[in-house]
């Protein structure tokens, strides 16, 4: 069990810094559209080079967008809460 806490620890420290990279200076209420704007206007995440990472970072995106396509009104750090918590 300490395996699976260990991983999700990793993923979160992993994952946040892309979510802040995709949107610098994110509002902490931004809503879902706002969010899928501003994700718009960035562009692709950036490669680090680690195919990894970049897999993760990109199945994160995707999982973000599908989610606050369905629920624009929900706010954003919501979202990635529960793309994380799945």
């Amino acid at each position: 069990m300490r395996i699976s806490y260990a991983a999700a620890f990793v993923l979160a420290c992993t994952a946040l810094p892309a979510f802040a990279q995709s949107t610098p200076g994110a509002d902490p209420n931004m809503s879902c559209a706002d969010y899928l704007k501003a994700e718009a206007a960035a562009g692709p995440t950036p490669k680090t080079g680690d195919a990894a990472s970049d897999k993760m970072a990109a199945d994160i995106d995707k999982k973000m967008s599908d989610y606050c396509t369905k629920n624009p009104t929900a706010k954003a750090a919501d979202a990635m809460q529960m793309v994380m918590s799945q």
